[in-house]
């Protein structure tokens, strides 16, 4: 109801009272002006006058539970029509009051103040934190995204608080005292090269459960360790873009997460966290080395490591002996990698991304469902998984038909047939254009495999040739999906039921087909077929894709539009 205009709120209460009414008590106010007004000068001042009459026309009397205006009111520093909206939702008993003005400096009307707001976002205000939140005692929530605060030395005391969170303020210090807190965040902003030092300080927050600090210098080496220590009820550390720590203890036994990344100058980290279910590393670049030591890590469930120059063969197979209860792993541009064996009775979900010096894996994960690979062809010496895994391949470079490119593409993919569903990712069709010269002298790498899913970038269209390619990939599918990436929507779906093929009363409807091979192809024992797809247009090759299907299922074909 928030985006009606004046105007069609006028409308509509003419022809029905009963829905201005409604209107008029309706607990939230929802203004944005870039769904309703363009974002010029001359359209933020109609805005403006959309939300004092909006505002004007509500009751007096209602109760608000939500107060949310998004505009973008650069270089407008007050506004009489703005402060009476602010005004009206804060003598109605607003609970939830989200401001978004985009890069401006608009100053708080000096009458603000409220015993009902507990949850406070504001982006492009000029305030007085402390004084906020003195007028605001029941206050538990605060947001501050681009404001600006004085004075910059922030010093906090509630009782009531729960979660702080400040982005790009432009603080020299911060000091909280807030037993009830559980949320501290804090992002200097933008200010990569060169942030502003600014000294935090939390320790007074004893029931802080999450800390999480963006881009931070704070000028001593052991803030964080002293911090992370003291904090007994601390469960979640993420520590992003810190510009001047070389060296960091995190020794806590209640943490269940930690997240680095891009430390520029991180040489070591040291955990000992008896708890420790998710850790998550990212170096700022791929020949830093940082060394990880894990003096407890039995707990950890996923392990995330993107850039990490110092972790070899040696150090992955070591740490994975360790970690028994890990699920999930991902390994990210590790360059350094190059033999990895991937030995581990629970792990569920593996993923390989860029490590392109990898060359052998040697995978035996009884319990893993999903296998994710985005890199080099490589050799795999073995792959054990779960019997419902799904995979998804993605070569890089695009793979070529050459002999000896083909034969190893050919022999790693033979170890995903036995996958629940495999899915490939390529750049164009022509890498599953396999040649019929190949087809007729080599077995399906896939013949097991029961779904097969291809996404192919700016596919134009899916004809008979491309189709009858994977058909050989994977010769006897129960799903086939083809699909086009991003922008296109181009997309279709076979789907293939069998007559049970151990009947020795079936007649062979294509007794000369596959006569000399071992393994039967998806035309034998055919009982139906379906096909959707997005485009059935004469361009699109549908017409001599049914033919196909036709001459060589010799069963009615159900063709549908997707």
């Amino acid at each position: 109801m928030s985006f009606l205009t004046t105007s069609d709120v006028t409308k509509l209460s003419i022809l029905s009272k009963r829905f201005f009414s409604l209107w008029a008590s309706f607990p939230v106010i929802d203004l944005h002006q870039q769904q309703t007004f363009a974002p010029t000068h001359q359209a933020t001042n109609a805005f403006l006058d959309h939300v004092h009459n909006s505002v004007r026309l509500r009751g007096k009397d209602i109760v608000l539970s939500e107060f949310r205006l998004n505009a973008n009111l650069q270089g407008i520093f007050a506004d009489e029509r703005f402060d009476f909206a602010i005004l009206f939702a804060l003598a109605n008993g607003v609970k939830c009051m989200e401001l978004n003005l985009g890069f401006a400096e608009y100053l708080l009307p000096a009458q603000f103040a409220s015993e009902s707001i507990h949850v406070l976002r504001l982006q492009g205000l000029k305030l007085d934190l402390l004084n906020l939140i003195q007028v605001c005692p029941s206050l538990r929530t605060v947001s501050l995204t681009s404001c600006v605060i004085n004075p910059q030395d922030i010093k906090v005391s509630s009782k009531t608080l729960t979660e702080i969170q400040l982005r790009s303020c432009g603080v020299r210090s911060v000091k909280i005292n807030a037993p009830n807190l559980h949320l501290f965040l804090f992002d200097s902003g933008n200010e990569i090269t060169n942030p502003k030092p600014c000294q935090i300080d939390v320790l007074q927050c004893q029931n802080l459960i999450c800390l999480s600090l963006n881009n931070v210098i704070n000028g001593r080496d052991d803030w964080i360790e002293e911090h992370v220590y003291s904090l007994s009820k601390l469960k979640t550390f993420i520590l992003n873009g810190c510009q001047d720590i070389e060296r960091i203890k995190v020794w806590n036994d209640k943490l269940e997460r930690v997240e680095f990344s891009n430390c520029h100058v991180l040489t070591s980290i040291q955990l000992k966290a008896t708890s420790l279910e998710s850790f998550v590393y990212e170096s700022a670049h791929w020949d830093r080395v940082c060394n990880i030591t894990f003096l407890a890590s039995k707990c950890i469930k996923h392990l995330s490591i993107t850039k990490g120059a110092a972790f070899t063969d040696q150090w992955l197979e070591a740490q994975l002996a360790k970690m028994t209860s890990l699920k999930k792993l991902r390994l990210e541009t590790c360059y350094s990698l190059r033999k990895i064996k991937v030995f581990h009775e629970k792990l569920e979900r593996l993923e390989l991304y860029g490590c392109y010096g990898l060359v052998e894996a040697d995978i035996n994960t009884p319990q893993l469902v999903s296998f994710k690979y985005h890199g080099k062809i490589i050799k795999v010496v073995k792959m054990v998984t779960k019997s419902n895994c799904t995979a998804t391949l993605s070569m890089e470079p695009r793979i070529t038909y050459d002999n000896e490119s083909f034969c190893r593409w050919y022999k790693m993919l033979s170890f995903f047939g036995y996958c629940k569903a495999l899915k490939l990712i390529c750049s164009t069709h022509m890498e599953v254009m396999i040649p019929e010269l190949l087809r007729e002298r080599l077995v399906s790498p896939l013949y097991d495999l029961q779904n097969l899913e291809i996404e192919i970038n700016s596919l134009e269209k899916i004809d008979k040739d491309l189709v009858d390619s994977l058909l050989w990939l994977s010769p006897l599918p129960k799903t086939l999906h083809i699909f086009s990436g991003p922008p296109s929507t181009l997309q279709m779906i076979i789907k293939f039921v069998y007559s049970d093929m151990i009947e020795e009363e079936e007649e062979d409807k294509n007794p000369f087909c596959c006569a000399s091979k071992p393994i039967k192809c998806w035309k034998h024992h055919l009982k139906s077929l379906e096909i959707q797809s997005s485009d059935v247009s004469p361009n699109s090759g549908s017409i001599e894709l049914q033919k196909y299907f036709l001459t060589n299922a010799k069963i009615p074909i159900r063709f549908v539009s997707a």
